[in-house]
């Protein structure tokens, strides 16, 4: 058996063992053993190009040739959740036939050809670049996908992102000294809403709910609006908001919701009473209509939730006379994994981003055969995709991971989580999940695994955040090899780090895989900003809850 051979077969024994087949450590063993070019040129929506020189090897059998072909597939899929392009080409040896057939064989697994209603899978994110697109170039432009023999490939010429002007964080909280605005962090269980007056956090609160059961915009969009009124007219004393900042959770290209392939919409996109499309132009159309809340009736700025979530570590960062140079990358862990970066002026790339969708686990056999809704499934549950980091990072990597340890390792835990209905077995065993209806039990799960790790009552729970510690490492080398960003640390926000003890597990796994990885916990020691410093001081909300929504505040100012 050559070195080739004994490569593929390590990763097929691990994966059928349903152990985790990291996408890194995939492409390194297949760029150090691989025979066959396969070069991707992506020409991306700012003109440039991005290559990526990756090496597969020769396979002997149709199972072989089937993991080559899933991890082609990931990491194609991977580059276009996360940069987008233009156009690809990929760049091989046309005399080996076999390679050819694989790479011809992706128009169809991407379904480019198809209508954006029909496709699924891998071709979602190409429904996401359309409507990017779309947004970009107003209908002018169509992805296309070619193939050229490695003979003709050349150097593209360098190109990088361009920033437009001067950092603006350092100025951002002297602004809000004036101003009366609004900060709104839509999540995927809650929506946290902020408000200012003069630089005062006057009101924060939170509203629980659960977007993927709505069927009509109107159910997402309203009671944001609503709430919003209400504040208004609470604290405004008869004033309009001078400006409103709104965290989101999907792809935002020039202030518009464009991307609506994630679970938030899964309820409108499986109407099939209304048109998703129509419904899908309402929600892009949205801050235009909160705008009218505001003096101006069009100040509105909005961005993805992880980016608020960089935007927010960025303007603390400045307060406190920190070097803001390199401008700033964060992930947001809720109910699923936010994405943020913002450049060093304060812009933030206008690319998709939806780094929770990127697969980065080829193995995990046994996972791969539940059905999506199944908690024990590393499915995603808007594309069926296996490995992406739904599944990994946010609570439902949590719920994953301790149905498939506890059992075994500590069965009188998992017997607790049962007997308080935090885990619903259905079907005789067919389906396990973390009841929504008719009350809404997922945070109040997570929150039993998060006491349990920080208490030390169960070691499997400690894993457990060990582990989403390993898999945000891997989401970081994953970053850096297609992004590469100049921000190198990491800031994380949200539920799964409100506990000092959870974000130390969490540490701890990443250091076992990237030692050099520098991971911030948004704690209290977040807070430098006057704005911030009164979260930290309120008796009843914390940093680690509310940070978003008064980055929120911030964000807001640049729309003043």
């Amino acid at each position: 058996m050559n070195k080739q051979t004994e490569c593929i077969e390590e990763f097929l024994r691990r994966a059928e063992a349903d152990e985790t087949v990291y996408i890194t450590d995939v492409r390194n063993a297949f760029n150090r053993v691989g025979a066959c070019p396969f070069h991707i040129h992506a020409d991306l929506y700012e003109g440039q190009t991005e290559v990526f020189a990756l090496r597969l090897p020769k396979w002997e059998d149709s199972r072989q040739r089937q993991f080559i072909a899933s991890y082609v597939r990931a990491f194609l899929y991977d580059l276009l959740s996360t940069l987008g392009a233009v156009r690809l080409v990929i760049f091989l040896d046309t005399a080996d036939r076999e390679v050819v057939s694989l790479a011809e064989g992706l128009r169809e697994d991407f379904q480019i050809d198809m209508a954006m209603s029909d496709r699924s899978g891998y071709g979602k994110c190409l429904n996401v670049n359309e409507r990017i697109l779309r947004a970009l170039f107003g209908g002018q432009v169509k992805f296309t996908l070619e193939i050229e023999d490695i003979s003709k490939e050349t150097a593209p010429a360098e190109g990088k992102r361009v920033q437009t002007g001067e950092p603006v964080f350092a100025g951002i909280s002297s602004a809000a000294k004036s101003l009366f605005l609004l900060g709104v962090d839509v999540g995927g269980s809650d929506v946290k809403f902020a408000v200012s007056l003069c630089g005062k956090l006057v009101h924060c609160e939170e509203m629980d709910w659960a977007p993927i059961s709505f069927a009509n915009v109107e159910e997402l969009t309203g009671p944001v609006m609503e709430t919003a009124q209400r504040l208004m007219e609470q604290f405004g004393g008869g004033r309009k908001w001078d400006a409103i900042g709104l965290s989101w959770p999907d792809v935002i290209i020039r202030n518009m919701v464009v991307g609506g392939e994630t679970t938030k919409t899964k309820g409108m996109r499986e109407n099939r009473d209304r048109d998703y499309e129509e419904q899908l132009a309402r929600l892009t159309a949205f801050t235009g209509v909160m705008g009218r809340l505001t003096k101006s009736g069009r100040s509105v700025v909005c961005c993805n939730d992880g980016a608020m979530a960089a935007f927010t570590d960025a303007v603390e960062m400045a307060a406190a006379g920190e070097d803001v140079s390199n401008g700033f990358f964060a992930y947001s862990l809720g109910t699923e994994l936010g994405t943020g970066w913002v450049m060093a002026d304060g812009s933030i790339p206008q690319i998709p981003l939806e780094v929770y969708n990127c697969i980065i686990d080829l193995g995990s056999r046994k996972a791969c055969g539940y059905e999506a809704e199944d908690a024990r499934s590393c499915r995603n549950v808007n594309t069926l995709l296996a490995g992406s980091l739904q599944r990994y990072t946010g609570q439902m990597g949590v719920f994953r991971l301790a149905i498939r340890n506890l059992p075994d390792r500590e069965p009188e835990i998992f017997k607790e989580a049962l007997d308080r209905g935090l885990f619903e077995v259905r079907d005789e065993g067919r389906l396990v999940v973390v009841p929504t209806e008719p009350v809404d039990r997922r945070k109040e799960c997570l929150e039993f695994f998060m006491e349990k790790a920080a208490s030390g009552e169960s070691e499997v729970c400690r894993d457990i955040f060990r582990s989403i510690g390993e898999y945000i490492a891997v989401t970081w080398r994953e970053n850096e090899y297609l992004l590469h960003p100049e921000a190198r640390e990491r800031t994380l926000f949200g539920r799964l780090v409100k506990r000092k003890e959870c974000f130390d597990l969490i540490k701890e796994g990443a250091a076992r895989r990237e030692p050099s990885l520098v991971i911030k916990n948004a704690d209290s020691g977040l807070a430098v900003t006057p704005l911030m410093k009164q979260l930290e001081e309120d008796p009843q909300f914390t940093v680690a809850q509310f940070a978003q929504a008064v980055g929120a505040l911030h964000f807001a100012c640049l729309g003043a």
